[in-house]
């Protein structure tokens, strides 16, 4: 008899990873973590973080706790999941998968690491079981996304937190080795804490949801291991699917759910962000940059601008006119502008006085983007599909360049140096001073973590550097 779509999930979580997993893969996944760490570090600065380290509860001592690694104070494992949860996509420098629109390594990471540092494991975790259950998490996550369309995302759902908690829900589920049944109780209890709404887009909440879906993934497994039941097939008809998709999609067979053949990670690969922004902002961001430095024009020298782009790439944009660093990164109007009056987009671009300069809140309304062609069939990688960004000069030219291959993708990639280059800044922006030396020495460390028998104390050492 044919698994269910629920059962395969299961059966998949608790696969061995020999199995399905290739040495691209893993070492593809430790990459994407030590990218998710970088980030998550360097977010945590961030006032919305900071707000939210303090409405949490301390616990002593005597107790699990994890130590935030920016106030010191010490947190149960949920909630350092959520902390570590919004601090890792508060830049919105966090990867990116475009098959089901979402962020897939910050949920998931952030739940990881605060089940390992928080003592929820209750044994050493190896880097091969750090590895594998980030992979399972994320490819998890990502197929159901793919399996519901762009209708979840067009109802208004922020994806990253609807999908991030079953993601994470999946990787601890492997991390702790859980068996059957409770496996699919966690998914269960975690399909019903799935949350995010994409008007938030832009505010201090969009990140906070990345720290629900971890946080959430958290406790979904903590209550299915105490005993709380759920239904065993919350993915069937009239369930999950169902509720997210407007009732578009419902109950799908196993054959139309293949999990890890191969797994997304390694095709068509994660999208590694170049740029701490939305990920639809970062081919006009590369199209402006080339025609800027190749003309050695600058914002001044612009009349009027368009963007061309795939019909429905703009949806995550809804900050025409950005009033604060959050806003902006939703904004593409002002990442053409800055891109244009800085030669140059990066963590400094998306503060609150970057955004409110005047030469560039004047020209906004110069910068237009303009959506063409037909409605994307479901499924379709919005990612893929090319940007033409157009600049009329005041001295009459034209100059335009189309962009096809998003920036870190596999087709554009991010080399090991831009990496490692990308660690040290975040790692620089979290301490406030720069050692590339060591931060490189630890980067090398990340790369190698596949082959330790502990992981806890390389994330001790790299998170209490913040602190230093």
């Amino acid at each position: 008899m044919a698994k269910s779509f629920s059962e395969e999930v299961v059966a998949f979580i608790r696969r061995d990873s020999g199995d399905v997993m290739t040495s691209k893969v893993r070492t593809l996944t430790l990459r994407a973590l030590l990218d998710t760490v970088g980030v998550t570090l360097a977010g945590g600065l961030d006032p919305g973080v900071r707000s939210l380290g303090k409405s949490l509860d301390e616990v002593s001592a005597d107790r699990a706790g994890v130590t935030s690694p920016w106030s010191g104070r010490r947190h149960a494992p949920n909630d350092a999941a959520l902390l570590f949860g919004m601090a890792s996509h508060m830049l919105d420098y966090d990867d990116v998968s475009m098959l089901s629109i979402c962020h897939p390594s910050a949920p998931v990471d952030s739940a990881l690491i605060a089940a390992i540092l928080g003592g929820v494991t209750q044994r050493a975790i190896s880097g091969s079981q750090l590895i594998a259950a980030h992979a399972i998490g994320t490819e998890v996550m990502i197929r159901l996304g793919q399996v519901m369309g762009g209708r979840h995302y067009a109802l208004g759902f922020h994806a990253t937190g609807t999908l991030g908690v079953i993601g994470s829900a999946a990787a601890l589920a492997r991390l702790l080795e859980l068996d059957a049944v409770v496996t699919g109780h966690a998914l269960s209890i975690a399909a019903s804490m799935a949350s995010g709404l994409r008007k938030n887009f832009g505010s201090m909440v969009k990140p906070l949801h990345v720290g629900l879906g971890a946080s959430n993934g958290l406790r979904a497994v903590r209550m299915a291991m105490a005993g709380v039941e759920g239904d065993l097939e919350a993915f069937e008809t009239g369930g999950y699917l169902r509720a997210f998709t407007g009732g578009e999609t419902d109950r799908i067979s196993a054959p139309e759910f293949v999990l890890g053949q191969p797994f997304v990670i390694e095709e068509p690969g994660f999208e590694c962000k170049r740029y701490p922004c939305c990920y639809m902002l970062h081919k006009m961001i590369e199209g402006t940059l080339r025609i800027s430095r190749a003309a050695g024009i600058s914002l001044k020298d612009l009349e009027i601008a368009e963007v061309r782009m795939a019909r429905g790439a703009t949806q995550p944009l809804i900050h025409p006119y950005p009033k604060s660093g959050l806003n902006g990164k939703f904004s593409g109007p002002y990442a053409v502008a800055a891109a244009l009056a800085d030669g140059n987009v990066g963590l400094t671009s998306f503060t609150d006085e970057a955004v409110a300069r005047s030469p560039i809140q004047a020209r906004l309304g110069d910068i237009h983007l303009i959506e063409e062609g037909d409605p994307m069939p479901p499924g379709t990688d919005l990612g893929r599909m090319p940007v033409t960004v157009i600049l009329r000069l005041k001295d009459g030219r034209e100059l335009s360049d189309t962009v096809t291959a998003s920036p870190g993708s596999p087709e554009d990639p991010m080399t090991t140096g831009q990496l490692r280059e990308k660690w040290s800044d975040c790692l620089a922006y979290a301490s406030g001073r720069r050692d590339d030396a060591r931060a490189a020495a630890w980067f090398e460390e990340g790369m190698e973590l596949a082959a330790v028998s502990t992981v806890a104390p390389w994330f001790e050492k790299v998170f209490g550097a913040v602190r230093d």
